[in-house]
């Protein structure tokens, strides 16, 4: 429950909203009694492109990561969905008739899931004093992710691939498995993956990486990379 309260809390703080809409662990927590949990191992890809669009996940632990392919199979990484989030919140204000992205688990994670059909029914009736606490925490999150889509649009169309892979360097520092190190904060990434968030060849990656560890700004090692000076 704190750790609970620490993840809306930190959602809220970030936002203009009145104190009224505070989040609230306790409204959460009924929310959660109403979801079925499930279990999946890391690497597994839970919603697919076509996949029926009519339920919402909440994460309850472990990473994700959100994806789009092209027809040749080309993947790219739009987001990373980590705990306390929600995914297919969309579906909710939008009608959808089947899935767009690929969600795959980055780690093993829990999921709490709900249909929208049942949401809806609890949010008319049980859950009706929870219903504006409970859209706000979503509606916040789906702001916040359409704020990095945006950011990550611009920066595909006017930056280089070297500040391209340097933004997101630093952006990966503010995730939640990023570790201090005594030089600044230390990430675990391929750079496979990285070039699938940049958009770029996995070679390409490794030639900025090998710049900017020239220059000082990151220390590689492996799949390690320690970012200097973002303490």
């Amino acid at each position: 429950m704190a750790q609970l309260k620490y993840m809306l809390q930190q959602a809220f703080e970030r936002s203009q909203a009145p104190s009224s809409f505070a989040p609230d662990p306790a409204s959460m927590g009924r929310f959660l009694d109403a979801c079925h949990r499930r279990r999946y191992p890391g690497k597994t890809a839970i919603i697919r492109p076509g996949d029926p669009a009519n339920t919402l996940y909440y994460v309850v632990d472990g990473s994700l990561a959100v994806c789009t392919e092209d027809e040749e199979g080309r993947e790219l990484i739009l987001a990373y969905i980590n705990r306390g989030q929600f995914i297919g919140e969309m579906g909710l204000f939008v009608e959808q008739a089947q899935r767009e992205s690929l969600v795959r688990t980055r780690t093993a994670v829990e999921m709490a899931e709900i249909s929208y059909e049942r949401l809806f029914q609890l949010l008319e009736g049980p859950l009706a004093a929870e219903c504006p606490k409970l859209l706000f925490a979503i509606g916040s999150q789906l702001t916040h992710r359409l704020l990095r889509t945006s950011r990550q649009v611009s920066r595909m169309a006017f930056m280089d691939v070297t500040n391209r892979v340097s933004r997101t360097l630093l952006d990966l520092c503010q995730e939640p498995d990023a570790m201090t190190h005594p030089d600044g904060t230390q990430i675990r990434i391929s750079r496979q993956e990285v070039s699938r968030i940049v958009g770029c060849s996995r070679e390409m990656v490794g030639r900025v990486l090998k710049q900017l560890e020239e220059e000082r700004m990151i220390d590689v090692s492996g799949k390690t990379i320690v970012v200097r000076g973002t303490r």
